[in-house]
């Protein structure tokens, strides 16, 4: 009931628009005093609302300290909502000037006889554990109410240990052995210890504090297999792990063991989730045999909820250069798995084995190392590039992924953008479809690599650009797709005379488009030495701006395109007069952007 009245109040404004800081927390101040419970509550649940609009450290002081005394004088239903606030408004709780004052007025609470109103108290403690991790008095409030026989103190007890755990190195270490205590306990009830354990994953600050926790969470394990337990212990020790990295070997034999053995499924995608993150330290933390158990695995299994998170974990680990070194050969495990799966009917699986295949075969071009089986690749990344433009399902995940191998082969072998180029191009028919964009932007990655490659699509794209200028009114993702296009043009003429054919079909699309689009055009125009389109663009902006500041930037630009423009151009005009008009125009940009200077820019 109370998230529900909270959730309510934080949807409502803070009055008029117009409403400025002072008056805001004056309104809010009002209702504060109120000797009306409700008419509290409404107040203390808008000042989320009143900082997010108003995020100045002086207003949010004054209104902390503010909720700090309702909260010392009021009642418990009271002391929530100001527990709300605090765990809604995290991130502005550094504006805190006078942090003394504020914990000084909350603290006196922890002294009630009412053991709810300490346990609201040891909860905002937590909520606010950020900016007062060291304060050794609420360090000892939470050692000594975890004693507590009451539940509910117990449980806000443990959640500011979890806070304080993670923010403290101090607290943290002093904690373990209490912790250790309470969970080995045969009193302390299950679901309490399963509340405890997460403090655990924060005792990594000295080898023997870690490795006496770890040898815990061992201990639980077969005292403790119910599915909650376990996969609270396997996260707890992944964590403390990750941090520690010396126990990296041993926590992957342990989850790779759970992985095997236990039948639960949810069990076995938890291990390969905590494989997963266990694999971005690095390939050579892992012990010997590790990666072939996974391959194995994940060869003698069919099932997608399986195979999906299994090539996860190897696409992580092949960015380790050991690996793509002893998985080079066509025979080894690793690609014998991919090759099986780079067809899939899954898009999902079979980027995955494509996205692995890749990295091996970049890593073989970049060490000059002889491989065969790249055209196999080739063909099964082509085919699945075409697959996913042409079918009706949405996996831009997945196409984006597969892009991106395609670019990366070409960087690491220039002969295979023209490959790359001319398959793409096939597939920019189609001014509806949502991949034309990401389509683009890979052709402008290959592009960047090797320019002249993209020369062969430039009638295609200028037809493209004829079909969106006629559209009246254009989505969102056409605009960009115009935008990505005229780059595309940019980047392939770059260095090249223009025909009046590609110049008018450019000039056609500016005309019948929106100014954002237009300076974006511009820009891009600007980057691949087109000034004179650019110079046309920036001519019609400068005097479409709202503020003074940018119509001088936008001057600037215009006359810097024009400036450059003369540079290149190729009238009549000897050299001398094109660089002495072309110093008029630098000039004149220098005064405008002066003029456009403001204090904070």
């Amino acid at each position: 009931m109370i998230g529900v009245r909270v959730s309510a109040f934080n949807e409502n404004g803070l009055g008029e628009p117009d409403q400025d800081a002072n008056s805001a927390l004056t309104e809010l101040d009002k209702g504060l005093r109120s000797g009306k419970v409700g008419e509290q509550c409404e107040a203390i649940v808008r000042f989320p609302k009143l900082f997010e609009k108003y995020p100045f450290p002086i207003l949010i002081n004054a209104s902390l300290l503010k909720l700090a005394d309702v909260f010392r004088m009021g009642n418990n239903f009271l002391r929530l909502c100001v527990l709300r606030v605090c765990q809604q408004s995290e991130k502005h709780l550094d504006k805190i000037s006078n942090v003394d004052e504020f914990v000084r007025r909350i603290y006196s609470v922890i002294h009630s006889n009412d053991p709810i109103a300490r346990a609201v108290t040891l909860r905002i403690f937590g909520a606010v554990a950020a900016i007062i991790p060291e304060r050794q008095q609420i360090h000892h409030c939470i050692r000594s109410s975890l004693d507590s026989h009451d539940s509910v103190e117990v449980e806000a007890a443990v959640y500011g240990a979890v806070q304080f755990a993670a923010q403290s190195k101090t607290f943290a270490i002093s904690m373990c052995n209490k912790v250790s205590d309470m969970i080995q306990r045969q009193s302390t009830p299950a679901n309490m210890k399963l509340q405890l354990i997460p403090i655990l994953q924060y005792m990594h600050h000295d080898t023997n504090t870690a490795a006496m926790v770890r040898s815990l969470c061992i201990e639980l394990l077969p005292g403790y297999p119910a599915q909650e337990f376990v996969l609270v212990t396997l996260n707890a020790l992944t964590k403390l792990a990750a941090a520690t990295l010396v126990d990296i070997p041993s926590q992957v034999n342990l989850l790779l063991n759970y992985l095997k053995n236990d039948p639960r499924w949810e069990i076995k995608l938890k291990a390969l989730e905590h494989l997963y993150e266990l694999a971005k330290p690095g390939a050579h933390l892992w012990p010997p045999g590790a990666v072939e158990e996974i391959i194995n695995y994940a060869l003698n299994s069919n099932k997608k909820k399986i195979l999906s998170p299994s090539l996860r974990v190897l696409q992580v680990l092949v960015e380790s250069p050991r690996m793509c070194h002893e998985h080079r050969s066509s025979g080894s495990k690793l690609r014998e798995l991919c090759s099986n799966h780079c067809y899939s009917p899954e898009p999902a699986i079979a980027a995955q084995a494509i996205q692995i295949l890749s990295q091996i075969f970049c890593y073989c071009y970049k060490e000059n190392i002889e491989t065969d089986g790249e055209q196999e690749v080739i063909a099964a990344l082509e085919t699945l590039i075409l697959l996913l433009t042409f079918i009706k399902e949405q996996h831009s995940t997945q196409l984006k992924t597969v892009l991106k191998c395609a670019v990366r082969l070409c960087e690491a072998k220039h002969q295979y953008c023209e490959v790359f180029v001319e398959l793409l191009g096939t597939r920019l028919d189609n001014i509806e479809s949502d991949n034309t964009l990401t389509i683009c932007e890979a052709l402008g990655a290959i592009g960047s690599l090797k320019a002249e490659t993209l020369l062969p699509l430039i009638d295609t794209i200028l037809s493209l650009l004829n079909v969106l200028s006629t559209v009246k009114s254009p989505t969102a993702l056409q605009t960009q797709t115009k935008t990505m296009l005229c780059t595309l043009i940019f980047q392939s003429l770059s260095g090249y005379k223009w025909n009046d054919t590609t110049y008018n079909t450019i000039i056609n699309v500016i005309d019948n488009n929106n100014l954002w689009a237009n300076y974006c055009i511009a820009r891009a125009a600007m980057r691949y030495g087109h000034h004179k389109v650019a110079h046309h663009i920036f001519l019609g902006l400068a005097e479409q701006v709202s503020s003074e500041h940018f119509h001088f930037w936008l001057i600037c630009l215009k006359e810097l395109s024009e400036a450059e423009a003369q540079l290149y151009s190729e009238d009549s005009n000897s050299l001398v007069n094109r660089l002495d008009t072309a110093v008029i125009h630098y000039n004149k940009a220098i005064a405008a952007l002066k003029a456009a200077s403001t204090p904070q820019h």
